[in-house]
């Protein structure tokens, strides 16, 4: 079962999944050109996603036809840098969506609930280009997944020089230590670590909640080194920050 807060009531209610388990995802840009605003957007469906899929469920995302937006606005060498996976193009044709995400409402006449995603307010012109191949001064686009990814989804974010930094270091921080405890002997994932982690996931897409523990396994002593590798490399299922990237070069 996984909650999300509808933004039309404010109110918490379970994500409603087709029979044979699909979920019909509608995602909303809002115009033609790729902002920071709307790469949230796409990111916190394809944390959806990949939370549906770990339970078996199948997502068709698809691009909203109710706007300027459409594929022709994705650059797949973007969209691959940030670990999306390019959604397909809208028409009036599809089947009633079950949820929508985007910043603002989906037209009134839509059906399902909708996943709220704040503004981007400081945006940079290296979100759009992050991906492609940049010089090294650049932002990793998996540090800008990850600074995205460090709030509530419905609130907003500022996207400025320092955050970017500060996730920067983050993520070559723990790619280090993942690949360092990869030479450790395998151990599993500490059963109130993994509990906790299904719960925040669960709770409305909670990726502020999963990184905490991330932060909070990288830094506890009373894990084998084993376990803190099972358990990054568990959670970046879903958060898909490239954590395992360095494993075989430290």
């Amino acid at each position: 079962m996984l909650y999300v807060t509808d933004g039309h009531t404010r109110r918490r209610t379970d994500l409603p999944t087709r029979r044979r388990g699909i979920l019909v995802l509608r995602i909303h840009l809002g115009q033609a050109v790729l902002d920071a605003t709307g790469m949230r957007a796409l990111l916190v469906a394809d944390v959806l996603r990949r939370a549906l899929e770990v339970h078996g469920v199948q997502v068709m995302a698809t691009l909203a036809p109710d706007g300027p937006a459409h594929q022709d606005a994705l650059s797949r060498p973007v969209l691959d840098g940030f670990g999306i996976d390019t959604p397909g193009a809208g028409t009036d044709t599809d089947p009633p969506a079950d949820a929508h995400i985007g910043a603002a409402p989906p037209p009134a006449a839509s059906t399902g609930v909708w996943i709220r995603v704040g503004r981007v307010r400081q945006t940079i012109d290296a979100v759009a280009r992050a991906a492609t191949d940049a010089p090294a001064d650049r932002a990793d686009p998996l540090a800008v997944r990850l600074a995205l990814l460090a709030g509530p989804h419905a609130q907003p974010v500022d996207l400025t020089g320092s955050v970017l930094a500060t996730a920067t270091h983050a993520l070559e921080g723990w790619r280090r230590q993942v690949a360092r405890w990869a030479c450790a002997p395998s151990r599993p994932v500490p059963a109130d670590i993994a509990q906790a982690a299904e719960a925040a996931i669960a709770r409305d897409l909670a990726t502020p909640a999963l990184l905490e523990l991330l932060r909070h396994v990288a830094a506890a002593d009373t894990f084998p080194d084993g376990a803190k590798f099972e358990t990054f490399a568990l959670l970046d299922r879903i958060l898909a920050l490239g954590l395992t990237r360095e494993i075989g070069y430290v």
